[in-house]
């Protein structure tokens, strides 16, 4: 089950279009201190009601930008944007069912980042719930002085080929706008609507088109792996939506949401999930810098287990 759960939360983060890079780094890294994390950033749940003013993605109506001139305007907002800060709620329920018998688990998880963008640095704290485990609490630094992460009390400082790792997919995660352009591909499904002081843009996907963004996305970030890539393989996603809203002033990203419905098949078992990610972005600018805490800076380096 543990291994479902890890290797769904990677797919599906990253699949969201959102903050997906970290949970790649978030999962090894606490498994060095003896305790899972995961990552991520999105939102899911149905999206909200937008205003009657409304257009296709390709044109545009009084007072609503078409697909491809948003995403420009988004794009150039990018050099304005020097900090912000997340608030992620993500539900994850999971049954795998190997001939008669079934096995189900719940996640609730919450993580509150803070990114600062030049240098790119991050703070994030996180909260994940796994039914009939209890709560579990993680808390991770990514600086020019480390990857650093507090489990159980305990900080610990993560290897170098680590902080490399988690320093390139932030890359994403930290550039939120970027995460937009994958609308690009879904320009057909995609609408775009008013929500007072936001743009609004939904769409509705499944299958190949999933596949592809999600492949896209695990590219761009530097976090494709052969587990992964034959696991989406697998994967039959029955429906997903998206949507983004975007300030209507500044063109910074403000929330994000996405429901995910999905199965798959690997030899006897079967697994079906239902995911739901909501983000909160803002304090956009406000973040004036992320410094680490004098603890954590004397913790030891963690050993990482060895693979098999």
């Amino acid at each position: 089950m543990r291994k479902w759960t890890a290797l769904f939360m990677g797919v599906i983060l990253s699949a969201a279009l959102t903050a997906c890079g970290n949970n790649d780094a978030a999962e090894p890294a606490a498994n060095a201190a003896e305790a899972p994390a995961a990552n991520a950033g999105t939102n899911a749940t149905t999206a909200p009601e937008a205003s009657a003013s409304a257009a296709p993605a390709g044109q545009s109506s009084a007072g609503v930008p078409a697909l491809e001139e948003l995403l420009q305007k988004t794009a150039a907002a990018q050099s304005e944007l020097k900090s912000f800060a997340m608030n992620s709620q993500i539900q994850q329920n999971m049954t795998v069912k190997q001939g008669e018998t079934n096995q189900e688990q719940a996640i609730e998880m919450t993580v509150n980042a803070e990114y600062t963008k030049d240098p790119l640095e991050m703070h994030q704290e996180i909260l994940m719930n796994l039914a009939g485990q209890g709560e579990q609490k993680i808390e991770q630094y990514v600086t020019g002085d480390g990857f650093f992460s507090l489990t159980n009390g305990q900080w610990v400082k993560m290897p170098a080929a680590m902080t490399d790792q988690l320093t390139a997919t932030m890359q994403q995660s930290a550039s939120p706008e970027k995460q937009l352009e994958q609308f690009n591909q879904i320009a057909d499904q995609t609408k775009i609507t008013e929500e007072g002081d936001n743009y609004l843009i939904t769409a509705e996907v499944s299958g190949e088109e999933v596949k592809n963004l999600a492949k896209s996305y695990l590219n761009q970030s530097g976090s494709v792996d052969s587990q992964m890539t034959a696991m989406m393989e697998q994967m039959n996603i029955k429906s997903m939506t998206i949507a983004y809203t975007v300030d209507k002033k500044t063109y910074f990203p403000t929330s994000s949401d996405v429901n995910m419905v999905m199965d798959m098949s690997s030899g006897e078992q079967t697994v079906s999930m239902d995911m739901k990610m909501k983000s909160a972005i803002s304090d956009h600018n406000k973040i004036s810098e992320i410094k680490v805490p004098q603890e954590a800076l004397d913790a030891q380096e963690a050993q990482m287990p060895a693979t098999q």
